[in-house]
């Protein structure tokens, strides 16, 4: 299919400049900061910050809770 909206536009910034810019613009005052997690029973997901999975126990530094 050709038309107007087809592809995506060319990023003028760099990936990590976008995403900083966004969490910058965007992200609320009152949402902890969160560490991403690739948990073995739940997948990938993100907990905020001090807190361990509540599937597995993995704190962030590794640990199991």
């Amino acid at each position: 299919m050709s038309g107007k909206g087809d592809k995506l536009r060319p990023m003028d910034v760099e990936r990590k400049v976008f995403e900083d810019n966004w969490d910058r613009i965007f992200k609320r005052k009152n949402e902890p900061d969160m560490w991403d997690h690739n948990c073995k029973h739940d997948g990938a997901i993100s907990i905020a910050k001090g807190e361990a999975c509540t599937w597995c126990g993995m704190k962030e530094d590794g640990s199991l809770d």
